[in-house]
């Protein structure tokens, strides 16, 4: 699923706004993921650089939606005037990459599972073909954390399964278990509408109980993969081959960190819960916010990242 990962042969990187304290560029390049959707070329990755001596690099992976990447904006802001170079990628299908006649997000989550599987596909390979080319051309820091809200937040663990580049991670407000997300999350009740049609029924996935169970059963199976490879080539139900959940045995358990919110409404509590069970109960932080209350306050959650990666390296 993931063989399209390489350096992109070309790139174009130009300054936006160059301040006393920081300097904005833009990286873009043509996607190297062979089955893009139109309209979500080129990539697109927003560079917030400190003048002074770099300390560190972060990549922060947006939440589904347009809304949650002006927040994060801010947070990239804050990361850059603290010496943390900030990497902000615009994931395909969301915000100025969106596939043509869809909307920002929608196509992470569908009944139409080929489709959106191209979208995690394409947004994994985009982002471990980004930290190549940073690498290559010394822009990613021996002391780095990626930083993942939602779906960003999901994405954070198959790329921690795919490649050992990510020091820390910390994963906001993100769960597991597709098959709970898809009937219970407030968030997806457009992809219920289209199940309650009769769309994925190829899928075994409109029928509620039936589903859950072909699920249950599949997500039992997982302890019995080796690797990710062997993972991929099994049998095991389509959609769960992109749910966090299958990635979560071959993530480092002691580079996770997970900020849960209290009162996390748009998340299930149970997909919360198994996906830290999976992760191998990994440091866990609750917070009393909702799943969107943090944003305007997130100076907190940034503070904490700068010291994670500041820390790297220091015995305690």
């Amino acid at each position: 699923m993931f063989e399209d990962v390489r350096i992109p042969s070309g790139y174009s990187l130009g300054y936006l706004h160059r301040g006393k304290k920081i300097r904005v560029s833009i990286l873009k390049f043509e996607s190297t993921y062979s089955r893009a959707e139109k309209g979500t070329n080129p990539v697109e990755v927003y560079i917030f650089s400190p003048k002074r001596k770099k300390q560190g690099s972060v990549m922060i992976l947006q939440g589904l939606g347009s809304q949650n990447v002006l927040y994060l904006i801010w947070m990239a802001h804050y990361l850059s005037k603290r010496g943390i170079e900030a990497i902000l990628p615009i994931l395909p299908g969301n915000f100025t990459r969106v596939a043509e006649g869809s909307v920002s997000g929608k196509d992470y989550f569908s009944t139409d599972l080929d489709k959106m599987t191209r979208f995690w596909e394409h947004a994994v390979v985009d982002l471990l073909s980004l930290v190549e080319l940073l690498k290559a051309k010394n822009m990613w820091h021996e002391k780095n954390c990626l930083f993942g809200y939602c779906l960003g937040g999901m994405i954070a663990v198959l790329l921690n399964a795919l490649s050992d580049d990510f020091k820390k991670t910390v994963i906001m407000m993100a769960g597991g278990d597709f098959a709970t997300l898809f009937w219970k999350s407030p968030t997806l009740s457009f992809v219920r509408r289209e199940l309650r049609s009769g769309k994925g029924k190829e899928h075994g996935m409109t029928e509620e109980d039936t589903f859950f169970e072909l699920y249950r059963k599949d997500l039992e199976r997982l302890s019995e993969f080796s690797s990710i490879r062997e993972m991929l080539s099994s049998d095991i139900h389509s959609l769960l081959k992109i749910d966090p959940l299958a990635y979560a045995k071959f993530v480092d358990t002691s580079r996770i960190v997970m900020i849960e919110a209290m009162f996390d409404k748009a998340l299930p509590k149970s997909t919360r819960k198994i996906l830290w069970e999976h992760l191998g109960k990994p440091r866990r932080i609750k917070v009393p916010s909702s799943h969107v209350s943090w944003l305007p306050f997130q100076m907190i959650v940034a503070r904490y990242v700068v010291k994670l990666v500041k820390d790297q390296g220091v015995k305690n």
